[in-house]
């Protein structure tokens, strides 16, 4: 197995980019365009940005830790993740899509990787979570750094957004600038993925 993870390596690399991109769209779409429809989706978009800052981690738990550990006990857990989140969206595209991102990371519990892999999965994170804590801030701080485009006021009320939503806070009074945090994160996910995958990890 672990001989197989190694030879499709880049294919799995490509298909995270491309994924990662993939969901980055969905937010960009949500975010510039809007329809009445999508009053759900925007409050679940939102609670993805807080799953993915759980689940940041996973690929390099699932590279450094043993198979065993893997299997048995973070597989479940990431698992029960996953199937929370579920709960909370009505779009299976970006569920599926959002579920083959998470799988993709998990396939190192069935495997015992390289040195090489491990390190750049712990790149890969340690990139991932710097960039989710500085982005967070840019977006709160500017009101989504280009402001509610699409998900104005008026459009939130008119959708009856807030009728089917609980809670307070600026993500909740103010989607716009957790989807608007959430395109910048995969987008730059998928940068971050694109500039590992051309070095090498142990040199960087």
């Amino acid at each position: 197995m672990a001989n197989i993870i190694e030879r499709y390596d880049k294919p799995f690399e490509y298909a995270a980019i491309v994924m990662n991109l993939i969901i980055a769209i969905q937010f960009l779409k949500l975010w510039y365009d809007p329809t009445f429809s999508d009053a759900n989706k925007i409050f679940s978009m939102a609670t993805l940005m807080a799953f993915e800052f759980i689940m940041i981690h996973s690929g390099v738990f699932m590279a450094v830790m043993p198979k065993r550990i893997s299997l048995f006990l973070l597989v479940p857990f990431y698992g029960l993740f996953a199937f929370s989140f579920s709960k909370f969206i009505n779009n299976n595209a970006i569920l599926i899509t959002y579920g083959l991102v998470i799988l993709n990371r998990m396939r190192f519990a069935f495997s015992n990787v390289s040195p090489f892999i491990q390190y750049r999965a712990i790149q890969t994170s340690f990139r991932a979570a710097t960039s989710y804590i500085v982005l967070i801030f840019i977006c709160v701080f500017s009101n989504g750094f280009l402001g509610p485009l699409g998900l104005t006021q008026p459009f939130l009320k008119a959708s009856g957004y807030f009728e089917q939503v609980s809670g307070s806070g600026l993500f909740v009074e103010k989607p716009h600038v957790a989807i608007s945090f959430g395109f910048f994160y995969y987008c730059t996910l998928a940068i971050i993925e694109i500039v590992l995958l051309k070095k090498n990890p142990l040199k960087v």
